[in-house]
């Protein structure tokens, strides 16, 4: 890989840090929502927070397809065994953020995604 490509690469995948950050914040709010829901017996907030809890999964899933692509293409490009490793881990968080998604779209009881 050039230099430049990986620095517009690396510049690129700052700003999926700062996405996370951004999810993380969301998902923190989500669970406060949950917690006040509680409090005032508040369907309209718990109804909020599953909202919020749903498209944290999205982006999520997004960028997990990202970083999956990246590694899939670093893989066919070298196929080392470290370039295999990643792809796997890719794989497996993917999946396990599908999981998630399923479990947030078919859940019917106040279950936290963070509890699972």
């Amino acid at each position: 890989m050039k230099n430049e490509d990986l620095i517009q690469r690396l510049s690129f995948e700052n700003y999926i840090w700062i996405t996370f950050i951004i999810v993380s914040i969301i998902d923190i709010y989500g669970d406060e929502l949950i917690k006040k829901s509680v409090y005032e017996n508040d369907k309209n907030l718990e109804s909020k927070a599953q909202s919020l809890f749903l498209g944290v999964s999205l982006i999520s899933i997004l960028v997990y397809i990202y970083f999956f692509y990246r590694n899939y293409t670093d893989y066919k490009n070298s196929c080392s065994k470290y370039n295999q490793i990643r792809l796997l881990g890719s794989s497996l968080i993917l999946v396990g953020t599908f999981c998630l998604l399923y479990f947030q779209l078919y859940n019917k009881k106040l279950e936290l995604p963070s509890n699972i």
